[in-house]
């Protein structure tokens, strides 16, 4: 057989030994990737090679074994590690949890080669290791098996949220050379061992959302890039619109969906955009839900250029010997791109993390789902009691926010703290700040953000003069690309806050009580706050 293709490169200073770092890393690209499996099996067998590694390397190597699927060998290198390096403690909990999952311990068979099986696995362990710890050793024994037992649970109940067709999933397979994917039918039912296997990364999975009885335990809103924005060579501007976009929708449709009563989880797909996952604590028919989703949809698609929403199922009832609408698993790595997928609320990445968050998985009650699919267009079914009490505090807000969508965009990056461009900033006070409340709306706005001063904002306030910014001019500002919103019986010149009745009603709004009422006032109070800046520098300083 050919030498290691990886191993091209030695280290220096090392007598010309391998970089096994180097040579892990491209075999666990090789392998994300799929590509060469026969001759990736043969590298990895290299009993030569693997005995040379430290012991962290080696347990990597196993994992490798492990996801192309030569278990045996897997057990060959961790009960090597566990010989060799007894004071490994992870490596003794990788082996047990593998046994686990091939279901070993049960049938009493040998690990490999003879070797005793695992119910004498804590004899192995030396008890010299756990001295001066505090700890009972058997305690310490015992810990990978509770760890199992929760990983054990954690696949249960990924496998009650997402649950489909209870007959039948899919496996999701690549071609790379012919630049095709899809997914092909795996006919029995899915099994904690199938989704250990997808959240590994050994295999990825899918479910046909539709039961045989028509109703569905899960429902999914599909954002996808639209197809001009999917090749890597984006502009600076269609960059800085898909990011802002991306802000938009990821803040935006959960709020709409929470405001129902229907609260989602959003994923990472590992492919060319999101999927917002809906939970039902019960089966519910699956025309409701696509009701529903579609409800919550048309509050938000008609804001977005970037992505295409698309909701799952897109049938009410399985009809003839067809498998109904197939969705990705969450979590797992998505074989054309070789990305892992997670939920996007979740700062660590980890698998193991991704799974403890699903106990906290809203559930949506079917009542719920009754009646926002039920409602006509345009009704509030369900309002969320703290997003209430915000639009009756700031309503100017919650109706320009819900109908002028570079407004809501800039709400949403206030909201995350992020710091508002220029242009941003010149939209928000020259269509707000025409306001009566014009002062407190923008603080209340404002305040998140990271450089915000009153005392500046007041200033900028004062300097208004004129009529608000009109909309062709907001879409210039904002590269926006979206039509125009109508309005009836108003002349050429529109401008956002015309979505307000009481601006269409009253024909504009002169009364500004809430501003500073002279240039010379906020002057004043400017200067008042260099002064308290400049005392905090000073006391740095002396520091």
């Amino acid at each position: 057989m050919d030498p290691l293709p990886f191993e091209t490169k030695q280290r220096k200073g090392t007598g010309g030994s391998p970089d096994f770092q180097l040579l892990l890393r491209r075999l666990e690209a090789a392998v994300t990737a799929e590509k060469g499996r026969e001759r990736l099996a043969g590298i990895l067998s290299r009993e030569a090679v693997w005995k040379r590694l430290p012991p962290e390397s080696a347990m990597r190597w196993a994992k490798l074994a492990q996801i192309m699927g030569l278990c045996d060998l897997s057990l060959q290198v961790l009960a090597w590690v566990n010989t060799h390096h007894p004071q490994c403690t992870e490596a003794w909990q990788q082996r047990i949890e593998l046994l686990e999952l091939l279901g070993k311990h049960r049938e009493g068979k040998p690990v490999q080669g003879g070797e005793e099986p695992l119910a004498d696995l804590s004899s192995e362990a030396p008890r010299e290791r756990f001295q001066g710890r505090g700890k009972d050793p058997e305690e310490e024994i015992k810990g990978p098996f509770a760890a199992m037992r929760e990983r054990d649970e954690a696949l249960d109940l990924f496998l009650r949220l997402f649950q489909g067709r209870e007959d039948c999933f899919a496996r999701q397979w690549v071609d790379r050379q012919e630049g095709t994917q899809g997914y092909i039918p795996v006919r029995r039912p899915m099994t904690p061992k199938d989704v250990a296997e997808h959240l590994a990364g050994s295999r990825t999975y899918g479910i046909y959302l539709l039961q045989m009885d028509s109703r569905v335990r899960a429902a999914v809103v599909d954002a996808d890039l639209v197809a001009r924005l999917r090749s890597g060579s984006l502009g600076p501007e269609d960059r800085k619109n898909l990011a802002a976009e991306k802000r938009y929708l990821l803040d935006r449709l959960p709020e709409i969906s929470r405001e129902k009563g229907m609260p989602c989880l959003t994923e990472f797909s590992g492919g060319k955009g999101f999927h917002f996952w809906y939970l039902f604590s019960e089966p519910v028919a699956a025309s409701s839900a696509r009701q529903a989703l579609g409800e919550i949809v048309r509050h938000v698609a008609s804001d977005l250029t970037c992505f295409n929403l698309e909701v799952f199922p897109k049938q009410d009832r399985l009809a003839g010997k067809g498998l109904g609408n197939l969705v990705k698993l969450p979590l797992g790595i998505h074989r054309g791109t070789g990305k892992p997928s997670f939920f996007t609320h979740i700062a660590d990445r980890s698998p193991q993390a991704q799974l403890a968050a699903l106990r906290k998985a809203p559930l949506i009650a079917p009542s719920i789902v009754a009646d926002v699919s039920a409602s006509p267009k345009g009704a509030e079914v369900v309002v969320h009691p703290r997003h209430e009490a915000w639009a009756a505090q700031f309503p100017e807000l919650a109706l320009l926010g819900e109908r002028c969508i570079a407004i809501s965009r800039i709400m949403v990056n206030c909201r995350r703290s992020r710091e508002l461009s220029v242009r941003e900033e010149k939209v928000l006070l020259g269509t707000v700040g025409f306001l009566p409340r014009a002062r407190s709306l923008l603080h209340h706005i404002m305040q998140a953000l990271p450089d915000y001063n009153p005392h500046l904002t007041d200033f900028r306030l004062s300097r208004l003069r004129g009529k608000p910014l009109g909309c062709r001019k907001i879409h210039a500002l904002l590269n926006l690309t979206h039509e125009l919103c109508p309005f009836e019986n108003v002349p050429n010149y529109t401008h956002p806050l015309l979505h307000l009745p009481q601006w269409t009603e009253e024909g504009g709004q002169e009364n500004r009580a809430e501003r500073i009422a002279s240039l010379d006032g906020a002057l004043e109070e400017l200067k008042r706050a260099i002064r308290i800046v400049e005392r905090f520098v000073d006391r740095r300083r002396e520091n």
